[in-house]
């Protein structure tokens, strides 16, 4: 009776209907928390002064801070994210739609070199591209050869970001995912950027780099909001 039930309950929330709803409610909730919360923008500069300078960039963030980065992407420019086809992936879609931000459908392991070759034409029309370098499904806080290889084709460096707020939890995921409660004081955060790896050499040492970056901002975050 209890299977049923939860395959019941799945079903349900998964039906069109229910979707559109949720999503609704999730970006009301995001958008509130971000209107009774006190922001500050570590190192906005970088973002400025890559688009100033027309160079390509890729943002990328851990899996775990997503639910207010949509918020951190504060210009004007075309923004996409690359996000699973199917699952939570899609109904981060949904949500994305009312901040006016973009996706591509694929992950690493699913539609992959569609999403690599949608992402490179994106790239080269001057759309920055967001992602999660340890996403869809983990291993949690370790970047993905896909991330870097995106990095290469695109000739895109990458810039960590992250935001952390004082009142929070953490689900019992596999990322430990950050929900953020609201009448906070919030922070997003920047670190220096990645250069593009030139060749497949070097793939392994950027993926490092930009690891240790994530979570250097990322412990810096929550310090700053402590």
């Amino acid at each position: 009776m209890l299977k049923i039930m939860k395959r019941n309950l799945k079903k349900f929330l998964r039906s069109s209907v229910v979707q559109i709803i949720l999503s609704f409610l999730g970006y009301v909730y995001i958008y509130f928390v971000y209107r009774t919360s006190r922001w500050t923008y570590k190192n906005r500069h970088i973002i400025e002064d890559y688009l100033k300078a027309h160079k390509p960039f890729i943002i990328c963030f851990w899996h775990g801070r997503l639910m207010m980065l949509p918020l951190a992407w504060q210009w004007k420019k075309s923004f996409k994210m690359l996000l699973s086809e199917h699952g939570d992936g899609a109904f981060i879609a949904k949500i994305l739609k009312y901040f006016k931000i973009g996706f591509v459908p694929g992950s690493s392991t699913r539609g992959g070199t569609k999403a690599l070759l949608e992402l490179i034409h994106a790239a080269k029309e001057g759309t920055i591209i967001g992602i999660t370098p340890d996403g869809p499904r983990g291993p949690s806080q370790k970047v993905s050869a896909g991330t870097i290889a995106l990095s290469k084709w695109t000739q895109a460096d990458l810039i960590p970001v992250t935001y952390s707020v004082r009142h929070r939890r953490h689900l019992k995921t596999w990322d430990h995912f950050l929900i953020p409660l609201p009448f906070s004081k919030g922070c997003f955060a920047i670190d220096d950027p990645i250069p593009y790896p030139k060749n497949e050499d070097n793939f392994t040492k950027i993926a490092e780099a930009l690891e240790q970056s994530l979570n250097r901002i990322t412990t810096k975050a929550d310090e700053w909001v402590s």
